[in-house]
């Protein structure tokens, strides 16, 4: 019941934010996810996201962290009990309501919460299944073990057998619990929610001079002169401004590193070089706070 609790906490502080911010108010990740889908259904928008394994259970930063080197049994029990899919209801940009699908000890729930109003509600969830299809793609293309495969609805991990949660299967029944218990109505909050398109635009338009994502144009003239970020590691001004560019667009919530390199793309107009690649990546994955 414990571990169901934390996982209340951890939805509820990710909800309390602004934008698609992966952080808390103490700038802290608290449970790392990535936008799945955006999808208009009549008079609102049904956004679908993924909690990730990968930068949450190795992520000594995550409320959910385990091991920086997790063993395919920890793996295991975090991929088959932590919650992986939520859903927003969103209208005028802002979220009315926010779905979770969370593995009580004794069933599987609802978990539902207003934003505007800190309300929430859990109700019995008839979804069966051992892991849900976005945890099962991830486990393959993170190669957690290497003898792991898809077959057809099953997964093959850690010598067991696990019955997928097809996508399809889980967004039909969100989509009936939001018409049953009309989660489309009422009112929305005050956090405003920027989806993909909107996100973009707005980094690149405060990517220009004198832009809040602009850390170029006071440094211009000294790109190249060195300075020391940790004790015995050197770079330079350059390197720090596109350091700092990569992890705004963390905090911003943008999905993954090469969504933020194409972002600098579209920016510049060209493919990014070998050095603005390396640095963005690495203010992504905020590396030299490690």
């Amino acid at each position: 019941m414990q571990t169901m609790k934390k996982i209340i906490l951890i939805f509820t502080l990710s909800f309390s934010l602004h934008l698609f911010s992966q952080i808390d108010k103490n700038g802290n990740p608290v449970f790392n996810s990535v936008s799945v889908s955006e999808e208009k259904i009549n008079d609102y928008q049904l956004n679908s996201n993924y909690y990730t394994l990968s930068n949450n259970i190795n992520n000594k930063n995550s409320s959910v962290f385990i091991d920086e080197k997790p063993t395919l049994d920890q793996i295991e029990a975090a991929a088959t009990k932590l919650p992986s899919d939520f859903f927003m209801i969103i209208k005028d940009n802002s979220p009315v309501n926010m779905v979770m699908i969370a593995d009580k000890p004794e069933q599987r729930v609802f978990f539902i919460i207003n934003p505007a109003t800190g309300n929430n509600e859990i109700l019995p969830c008839d979804i069966k299944g051992d892991i849900t299809e976005n945890r099962a793609k991830e486990i393959i293309e993170q190669k957690f073990d290497k003898n792991a495969k898809i077959t057809g609805s099953k997964l093959f991990f850690n010598n067991k057998e696990f019955e997928i949660i097809a996508n399809n299967e889980i967004k039909s029944k969100v989509k009936n619990l939001i018409k049953d218990k009309k989660l489309n109505e009422g009112k929305s909050s005050e956090i405003k929610i920027l989806d993909k398109s909107l996100l973009k635009k707005m980094i690149i338009e405060e990517s220009k001079d004198g832009g809040k994502l602009d850390f170029f144009t006071e440094i211009k003239g000294h790109e190249m002169d060195a300075v020391q970020v940790k004790k015995g590691v050197f770079t330079t001004n350059l390197g720090i401004a596109l350091y700092k560019w990569g992890r705004e667009n963390y905090e911003l919530g943008v999905n993954t590193v090469d969504d933020a390199l194409k972002i600098w793309e579209e920016i510049k107009s060209r493919k990014p070089n070998q050095r603005e690649s390396e640095y963005i990546k690495m203010g992504f994955n905020k590396e030299l706070e490690k």
